[in-house]
């Protein structure tokens, strides 16, 4: 069958296509390839939950008591060289676990972008005093109706304090990605539940995964639709407007599918509870775990 010619004759649309210059990707291939990233997490949390791991093999009710309950003891410790051995210790059972470093760091560089608001005004003489390290303002400064006598420097007790600030952080976002990534969703409320975790909390965590899922993919859908249907990119201010009609759309399409899966889960007898094939039950590996974890958090708790 032949060509039409249209497709053989040098278009307009082929003109664009060929002759515009290269340029940086699009807000909507931007958003595109967000939303695969995100995709590509999820599903590399299950697949790193099913690999032959050493936390793998603990049961969810361990997991859950004993990581969290190390985590509360780094919110207790005070010396940096005891929030330093969690640390240590939280590589170590992701490396035993076979969690991807690449999980770790990307966790880790995000640890100082949310915490630089508390961060950077601890570290100012106003909030901890102590000897100037940088000065910004020098004394007797005045911006607008404020006087600052001392003016505004960093100061090594802020450092000191933001330093054990970013460090407790980034042992309590070790701790939780591998409780998260090491665990199954299903298995993790499930302990969750046999926990005495209320009902009504574990449910709208269940919901949230499951519907966190039909939304990027939803939302991956309307925006490779819009790329595959448009010969080259527009104007910023025509991507943003239908950036901002894709979020409407999305609303809509999400909202109906979720009433259609709701009602679907209701006629099959969903009450809130989640039941597995193969109920866990505590072996002596998980009772081992649990003490071993339990001495640890007394250990630095001595030591804190």
């Amino acid at each position: 069958m032949c060509l039409p010619q249209w497709m053989l004759t040098n278009n307009a649309a082929s003109e664009y296509a060929v002759t515009r210059p290269a340029r940086k990707s699009n807000i909507v291939r931007r958003a595109l390839g967000s939303f695969a990233n995100i995709m590509r997490e999820l599903l590399d949390n299950e697949a790193v939950a099913a690999r032959p791991g050493l936390l793998q093999g603990v049961d969810a009710r361990a997991k859950v008591v004993g990581l969290l309950g190390l985590l509360v003891v780094a919110t207790l410790a005070h010396r940096p060289a005891t929030l330093a051995i969690m640390l240590l210790v939280g590589i170590a059972l992701a490396l035993l676990s076979q969690v991807p470093p690449r999980r770790l760091l990307g966790a880790w560089l995000a640890v100082p972008l949310f915490s630089a608001a508390i961060m950077l005004p601890a570290m100012l003489n106003l909030i901890t005093p102590g000897h100037a390290i940088l000065t910004l303002w020098p004394a007797h400064t005045v911006i607008g109706p404020w006087t600052f006598a001392d003016g505004i420097s960093f100061t090594d007790s802020g450092l000191f304090v933001a330093g054990r600030f970013l460090l407790r952080l980034t042992v309590c976002v070790t701790l939780a990605l591998l409780l998260t990534t090491t665990t199954p969703v299903a298995r993790l409320f499930r302990g969750l539940r046999a926990l005495g975790v209320p009902q009504l909390f574990v449910t709208l965590l269940g919901m949230m995964s499951r519907y966190l899922t039909v939304f990027i993919r939803a939302a991956e859908e309307i925006h490779l639709a819009k790329i595959s249907r448009s010969p080259g990119s527009g104007s910023l201010r025509q991507e943003q407007a239908w950036v901002a009609g894709g979020m409407g759309s999305l609303y809509r399409r999400t909202r109906t599918l979720g009433d259609d899966i709701y009602l679907a889960m209701v006629a099959r007898g969903y009450i809130g509870d989640i039941h597995l094939l193969d109920e866990p039950r505590f072996e002596l590996s998980d009772w081992a775990f649990l003490m071993i974890a339990f001495g640890f958090a007394v250990v630095l708790l001595v030591l804190g």
